[in-house]
């Protein structure tokens, strides 16, 4: 089957549609190659809006933006979401001091420390053995003997080993004053290793957890149906009761992204964001000799609970 062949993936919408977009955490799907849940793929912002446009059940595409203020790159970013016709719910983003040894991660640093004061204690003991081993080297290469004559009277002083000897000795002391160094660089640098983690860093916060809340309960009389581009399990409470309440709700997710507070949520419609890759990929890669069954495996699995949504368009 070639792409051209295959049946275009389309979400199955009932009613009006507000969609929700958690940049955040969507923007994580992609932002971090190095990532083991890397998605492979950037989403293109304007095909992401084109593709919704596409849908005259949706009234509304919200997009929770944190905006780093004097970055012009954020600030960009909010110009262009604007723009391309999204509704922008911005929020400034926070820096807050984290202490990291007088936060839950106090007994890895405690740990961290225990095993650098190890370190120092003994390149510290090596230093000894090697000054020690220093003396001897230094005490040998100054070490003279008496020159005799052949008539038994002494004619000056010669070292008392051969010129190959000469070679091993300046050798091993040259290895000795130069790890001698390497350990007291190594004991500066964990010291000042040691002084930064004692200090406080500088944490980015934006979460949008309440906004989004917020804006969906004031809304929830003007939507029957609701697309959440997030797979942060911390929505899951409000994606149960939008639920209860007899809403239809799709949670648009990538592979590794999904929080596990999902996993037994009953009535609930999931979406890898795989299935929607020919439509908002930033660089449409998408191999001609695609075949059938390649993503079968993105789909969510039916035994959590939850059911997939899809229809052909």
């Amino acid at each position: 089957m070639t792409i051209a062949d295959k049946p275009k993936f389309g979400l199955k919408l009932c009613g009006k549609t507000l969609v929700i977009i958690d940049w955040a955490n969507v923007y994580g799907w992609f932002s971090d190659p190095k990532s083991k849940n890397y998605l492979g793929w950037e989403i293109n912002l304007k095909k992401l809006f084109d593709y919704l446009s596409t849908y005259q059940e949706i009234f509304d595409k919200r997009l929770y933006q944190g905006v780093e203020k004097g970055s012009p790159r954020s600030e960009a970013f909010q110009d262009e979401a604007k723009s391309i016709g999204y509704n922008v719910i911005p929020k400034e983003v926070k820096w807050v001091p984290v202490s990291l040894s007088k936060s839950h991660f106090r007994k890895l640093i405690k740990e961290l420390f225990d095993v650098l004061d190890g370190i120092k204690n003994t390149n510290s003991d090596i230093a000894t053995k090697l000054y020690d081993l220093k003396e001897k080297v230094e005490g040998r290469l100054s070490a003279r003997v008496p020159d005799f004559d052949s008539d038994g009277s002494a004619r000056g002083e010669h070292p008392p080993y051969t010129l190959e000897d000469q070679g091993i000795y300046d050798s091993a002391y040259d290895l000795i004053e130069e790890l001698d160094s390497e350990l007291k660089k190594l004991n500066i640098s964990i010291d000042d290793l040691q002084k930064h983690l004692s200090e406080p860093v500088m944490r980015r916060k934006c979460d949008f957890d309440v906004e989004i809340a917020r804006d969906v309960f004031n809304m929830s009389n003007d939507f029957s149906q609701i697309v959440l581009f997030s797979g942060d399990g911390d929505f899951s409470a409000l994606v149960g009761d939008l639920i209860i309440k007899g809403k239809k709700v799709i949670v648009v997710f990538a592979q590794g992204h999904k929080g596990k507070e999902y996993k037994n949520q009953k009535g609930l419609f999931l979406c890898t964001v795989e299935n929607l890759k020919e439509e908002i990929c930033k660089e449409n890669n998408i191999p001609t000799d695609f075949s059938a069954g390649r993503d079968s495996d993105m789909l969510a699995d039916s035994n959590d609970g939850s059911q997939a949504l899809v229809d052909s368009k």
